[in-house]
């Protein structure tokens, strides 16, 4: 699932190529992919609607529109949004036919095309999604609040201070990943994160949080500004399904540590890295560098 710097990065792009722009019209593939709105009423209220501002909050994008409605969408799984000049072309079952942009054609990810926005600046925003979990719903300023108002603070915001980790983390009896991975608790940060920024931070997954001392609770922290940063300089992580709006790859996967190297060598000891379930989720750590605290 795109995490923080997966979702930053595309909000990155969408606000420079399409913040400004109107939407001309709107073709679902796939209309199940508009949530809570039947299709014939979404596409009467965004077609003519100019897109105003893009946002991200957790793993959430916001296009705001200029009528005061906005597009929440979350890209789940395999959700990826796609930018190609208007002579593109894309088959009835989503798959690019024509595009200036060989990484449309040549990729198979870009191939799941749900949802197309033609632009008035002669450009189209698609999605492409292979396995039909994201969504896109259409909502106003008071219920895109309320419905935002339940994550946590975001990792570069002001009020995530380290005083603010330490209290989260140590506020109830639960191993350290699961309060990592918790939205509610801290915004964006999920599977691929978590695994890194603890191995970073020389702390064991289950390792209770409540028991982490200072020094850890502190590397923790510094680790989760400093790989968020270098994963969204890095334009994500794409070892699954991730690409940017051009259809790429990100780059992060190549610095990995831990996340997805199961008995590969350790950068930092050379021992094997191994792979547990916390919280149904494959988990992967050092068991010479990362040491539980029980």
């Amino acid at each position: 699932m795109p995490e923080l710097p997966e979702v930053e990065t595309v909000k990155n792009d969408l606000k420079s190529k399409i913040t400004g722009t109107k939407i001309v019209s709107v073709n679902a593939l796939w209309p199940g992919i508009v949530k809570d709105t039947p299709y014939k009423v979404f596409v009467k209220q965004v077609e003519g609607a100019e897109i105003i501002k893009v946002k991200r909050r957790a793993k959430n994008l916001i296009i705001s529109l200029s009528n005061g409605l906005n597009l929440l969408v979350h890209l789940k799984m395999t959700g990826h949004f796609l930018i190609a000049e208007s002579s593109a072309e894309i088959s009835k079952e989503g798959k690019w036919l024509k595009a200036k942009n060989t990484d449309l054609l040549n990729d198979r990810q870009n191939q799941f095309i749900r949802i197309i926005f033609y632009l008035d600046n002669g450009m189209i925003l698609a999605m492409s999604d292979m396995r039909k979990f994201a969504y896109i719903k259409l909502v106003g300023d008071k219920e895109l609040q309320t419905f935002l108002s339940s994550y946590g603070p975001e990792p570069f915001s002001p009020e995530f201070t380290e005083e603010r980790l330490k209290k989260i983390l140590r506020a109830k009896n639960i191993v350290v990943k699961k309060v990592l991975m918790d939205q509610s608790k801290i915004a964006g940060i999920g599977n691929i994160y978590a695994d890194e920024i603890l191995w970073a931070a020389r702390v064991h997954p289950l390792s209770v949080s409540y028991k982490l001392s200072d020094q850890d609770v502190k590397a923790i922290y510094q680790n989760i500004k400093k790989i968020l940063k270098l994963a969204i300089e890095k334009r994500g992580t794409s070892t699954s399904d991730f690409r940017d709006t051009s259809g790429r790859k990100g780059t992060f996967g190549d610095l990995r540590n831990v996340y997805r190297r199961t008995d590969l060598p350790c950068p930092e000891c050379g021992g094997s890295v191994k792979k547990i379930t916390v919280g149904g989720r494959g988990t992967h750590f050092c068991p010479v560098c990362q040491k539980e605290v029980k």
